[in-house]
């Protein structure tokens, strides 16, 4: 017969109700800054680089030793 661990249970439900407060926290701090975007007169950001594309690694140029 399958059973429940009930303690294990209110472990993982408190666990996920902390990451989802964290993650609206972080929300709610991304929300704050488009919005003080918005009121300091900034209605377009130019970004570098298209974020739906990949970027490709760029090697790092290091000096060999000698």
């Amino acid at each position: 017969m399958p059973t429940l661990d009930v303690d294990e249970n209110i472990k993982q439900v408190r666990a996920n109700i902390e990451n989802l407060t964290q993650e609206i926290y972080r929300l709610q701090g991304v929300l704050q800054t488009f919005v003080n975007l918005k009121k300091g007169g900034v209605s377009t950001i130019e970004l570098p680089n298209d974020p739906t594309q990949e970027v490709e690694e760029l090697e790092s140029i290091q000096e060999k030793p000698e």
